[in-house]
């Protein structure tokens, strides 16, 4: 459900306007409204600096922490994130430098190791050497009769040859080889280079050490750094959505106050004689969404919050949403043993890691669904039980449906959620509109289940035929009239006929393919039980005839198959129920949305 909220309205002299600010924040319950839309120039550089400490807390949260004596200094949270951004300039730079100093030892390898100071000792004396390489089919033999020339290797494909030369004190007078390329080599030696590169793996080693150490020690200071930015951004927030009046010695702020959390800021109101307003919100208001349900809708509302929120004077479509969805997923995956693992799964990690208790609890929920459709269809990782001889199931074999069973059932679940959303959409639009507008939703919710139960009851004998032809008349008339005449109350009849017209080619073709989208559900059960029966037979046949291996390889052909299986066949049962809740449901339950999260002017919360 939606929780009422109540628009707040306030006037406070501008001298004590910065403490009233900070009591709001303390108190935490106004949602500020948000008038304009245009932060300044500080907002911006500030929102970026957050963005940027934020990026920085979330590395540190990748960091393996290291305990050691040797403890960094933590004194401020601003400290922390500067040392951070300076650790990874360096890093950066260090990176660089070993790159240009791997690439100049990739030029010197073929030289080997040599002194550098006897090059230029001799080039003081009037000797010049030079470096040359060239493919070693283009070496002309007659180069070293021709030239002092010196072969120092050979390596990919080319040579490597010096020439000594000599030339006049300007190094004018050299001589050229052709087909031969002169090098240019880098100023340090082979060893230089190697030094240079193990002291920068050093140097990065250390940073990257420091970088641990602090994931260890430094967090909180870090988080109370990023709350500290957070909060000064909402200060400057809600300075720029206060508008000044009577000459700016009265600043007036609005804001959104859910219904259940009125009390301690009315007294605090009161107590300071506060002058304030506060009001239901108007039809055109934006206001902010605050959703409150019970412990099993509550675990689905991150699934409907992929989508949109509502507006505030329509309903929350998740606890009637919720249900379907996790009998979906079942439906989709419909293995009981894989069921077993994803609950299993989630209790495990939900132990180890609290923080993610929501959603490793509705991850316990969808797989028990999984396990009950995985019972009812006979599958247990891949093995069809149905088939399996097993004598204590054949007890319950009468109780699991065959695959015919399982497309009518999908179909059977499509037309039930259907027909609920259209119950919901006439709720939906008496809320919001009033219930003359849903007359025409209520004619096609008499024509569909009054036509249904009509040809029930004649295929079950529990009327005559002509009985039935005249109850279905009696459906076509009334839901005729609903549909074609008084489906919007304020236009004449003239346009309704026009309008129904068009409402019936429009509901005759979309019913039809919502219907059949729930044939997804079917084909997604049953591909996944084929992908495990297909992994069970792989496992049987690709196994060696040996007393050790054999097994062994079964086991790892098993384990890899069915890992595979579970992935592939949880993300399509993760997904395409999201598809038939937020297309299907969602249009049929005349969900409008557009709704913004409640965001109260708060205290931020300390991360841990």
């Amino acid at each position: 459900m939606i929780v009422p909220m109540f628009k707040y309205s306030f006037l406070v002299y501008h001298a004590g306007y910065s403490d009233f600010l900070k009591e709001i924040r303390k108190i935490g319950v106004v949602h500020i409204n948000q008038k304009n839309l245009e932060p300044t120039h500080d907002m911006q550089e500030l929102f970026r600096h957050i963005s940027d400490v934020d990026r920085v807390l979330k590395k540190m949260e990748w960091l393996t922490p290291e305990e050691t004596p040797s403890r960094p200094a933590c004194t401020s949270g601003e400290k922390v994130y500067n040392r951070i951004r300076d650790i990874e300039k360096d890093l950066e730079h260090n990176h660089h430098l070993q790159v240009h100093y791997e690439k100049e030892l990739r030029q010197m390898i073929p030289w080997g190791d040599f002194d550098w100071e006897v090059v230029e000792h001799l080039k003081e004396k009037g000797l010049y050497i030079r470096f040359y390489n060239c493919p070693i089919k283009k070496f002309q033999p007659e180069w070293e009769d021709k030239y002092f020339l010196q072969t120092i290797g050979d390596l990919d494909g080319y040579r490597y040859f010096v020439k000594l030369e000599k030339a006049d004190p300007n190094g004018n007078g050299f001589t050229e080889i052709s087909g031969a390329d002169e090098l240019i080599l880098p100023s340090r030696s082979l060893s230089q280079i190697k030094g240079e590169i193990k002291a920068l793996h050093e140097k990065a080693r250390e940073m990257d050490h420091e970088l641990h150490q602090m994931a260890f020690h430094c967090k909180p200071l870090l988080n109370e750094y990023l709350n500290q930015l957070q909060q000064r951004l909402a200060e400057k927030n809600a300075l720029l959505q206060t508008k000044g009046e009577v000459d700016g010695k009265v600043q007036y702020l609005e804001g959104w106050v859910p219904e259940t959390k009125r009390e301690a800021l009315d007294q605090y109101l009161e107590e300071k004689n506060i002058l304030f307003i506060s009001s239901k919100p108007d039809e055109e208001d934006k206001v902010p969404i605050l959703l409150k349900n019970n412990r099993f809708a509550r675990l689905y509302e991150v699934i409907g919050q992929l989508y949109d929120l509502p507006v505030h004077n329509e309903l929350d479509l998740v606890p009637f949403f919720a249900p379907f969805y996790m009998m979906f997923f079942g439906f989709s995956l419909g293995d009981a043993g894989y069921g077993l693992f994803i609950v299993l799964l989630a209790t495990i990690f939900k132990r180890k890691k609290p923080e993610y208790s929501s959603v490793m609890s509705l991850a316990q929920w969808l797989g028990l669904s999984t396990v009950i459709f995985g019972a009812l269809t006979g599958t247990f990782f891949g093995i069809n039980l149905i088939e399996a001889n097993i004598p204590w199931l054949e007890s319950f074999k009468q109780y699991m449906i065959t695959t015919d069973q399982l497309f009518d059932l999908a179909i059977g679940i499509g037309v039930v959620q259907i027909l609920f959303g259209m119950l919901l959409k006439v709720v939906n639009i008496s809320i919001t509109k009033g219930f003359m507008y849903s007359l025409s939703t209520i004619g096609w919710l008499i024509l569909l289940i009054g036509s249904g139960l009509v040809y029930g009851l004649k295929s079950w004998g529990s009327i005559t035929p002509e009985t039935g032809k005249m109850i279905q008349y009696i459906v076509f008339g009334v839901s005729g009239i609903l549909i074609l005449l008084l489906n919007h109350p304020k236009r004449n009849v003239l346009i309704n006929f026009g309008a129904g017209l068009w409402d019936i080619y429009g509901m005759s073709t979309g019913l039809l393919g919502d219907v059949l989208s729930y044939i997804r559900l079917f084909a997604l059960g049953v591909s996944s039980a084929i992908l495990g029966l297909v992994f069970n037979s792989m496992a049987m046949s690709m196994k060696p005839d040996h007393v050790i291996f054999g097994p062994l390889v079964m086991i790892i052909i098993l384990v890899v198959g069915h890992s595979i299986t579970i992935f592939m066949s949880s993300l399509g049962a993760f997904v395409h129920p999201i598809r038939l809740t937020f297309v299907e449901f969602y249009k049929n339950a005349g969900f409008t949305g557009g709704g913004k999260a409640y965001s109260p002017f708060a205290e931020p919360a300390p991360k841990s």
